[in-house]
């Protein structure tokens, strides 16, 4: 990054709605992708044909590839995975319903 240059161009950011909108969606992506992976994980475990520790541990180490821990913190993290694995609902039903609350 050249400061001299780079910083007066950055500085006046007056981004639209719109332009905001993408840039925190395509920021969540990773986020999102990760719950809607720990709910499919945990309809595994539903349906009995993945024991909740390796379920876990799956979704421990994709949590831990791609760094989810440092960008959301490791509580916010588990919490995703204590929620998809404790669900009642399937993968399907979280999604229309998180599809239907935007």
């Amino acid at each position: 990054m050249n400061l001299e240059s780079d910083i007066p161009e950055s500085a006046g950011f007056n981004w639209s709605p719109l332009q905001i909108e993408v840039c925190m969606s395509v920021a969540m992506a990773k986020r999102d992708a990760f719950i809607a992976e720990a709910y499919r994980v945990g309809d595994l475990v539903r349906l009995r044909l993945l024991d909740r520790a390796t379920a876990a541990d799956t979704l421990h180490e994709a949590a831990t590839y791609n760094e989810l821990y440092f960008e959301y913190g490791r509580d916010h993290i588990q919490e995703i995975m204590a929620k998809a694995l404790d669900a009642t609902e399937t993968t399907q039903q979280y999604l229309r319903r998180i599809e239907n609350a935007a």
